[in-house]
């Protein structure tokens, strides 16, 4: 009777052990290929750009004020007459510092022939290096100057009796950067070639 409590004890213990090895086998995926182990670990991210400090674009900001440039509400002018010859004009635009403080020219500015009621009439403005572009201080007061030249023959298509252009009573003067202008009186007549005039930089007057 013993022996066979013994027998008995002995089965149940090696079922006990076949099964727990059992259970420790992973479940079959049918499957035979190898699964890589999945990484415990997160990579780790770059770190955050710390932005450019103020100004280190290269960029700069444009200085206050507008600097001592004269301005069309600076300038006051008038073109006075010089030598003529052979239907060729000359003439010498005078400008004048009207304001209280001193302001610099420099270069050529813009030209516009206008009639008695300030609308356009043709103008072909061409620049002459003579003089070219030299820095002009204008003091309160203080006066430049720069030449002009022009003809009174007709050219081209332009008819030879009477006006070769629509006459012009005066000119609107652009300063050189600038945008804005003041006119002066202009009353000699019309320009030919289309308004064609020559105009020299501004120089000491």
């Amino acid at each position: 009777m013993v022996r066979r409590i013994r027998v008995a004890t002995v089965v149940v213990v090696g079922l006990v052990a076949l099964l727990s090895a059992c259970g420790n086998q992973p479940e079959s995926t049918g499957d035979s290929r190898t699964t890589a182990p999945v990484p415990t670990t997160t990579p780790s991210l770059p770190s955050a750009t710390t932005a450019p400090a103020p100004g280190a674009s290269g960029t700069e900001s444009a200085p206050p004020g507008r600097g001592t440039r004269c301005t069309a509400q600076d300038l006051r002018g008038v073109v006075q007459p010089e030598d003529a010859a052979a239907g060729n004009r000359y003439a010498r635009l005078v400008v004048t510092n009207k304001s209280d403080a001193e302001c610099t020219l420099y270069g050529y500015g813009g030209l516009q022939f206008v009639d008695g009621n300030g609308k356009p009439t043709p103008t072909d403005l061409t620049r002459r290096p003579d003089p070219g572009p030299s820095l002009v201080t204008l003091k309160p007061g203080a006066t430049a100057a720069k030449k002009l030249h022009w003809g009174v023959v007709p050219s081209g298509n332009e008819p030879v009796s009477g006006p070769c252009q629509p006459p012009s009573a005066g000119i609107r003067i652009i300063p050189p950067d600038d945008t804005e202008s003041f006119t002066v009186k202009f009353d000699f007549g019309s320009v030919c070639a289309a308004g064609h005039i020559e105009g020299s930089a501004y120089f000491e007057n």
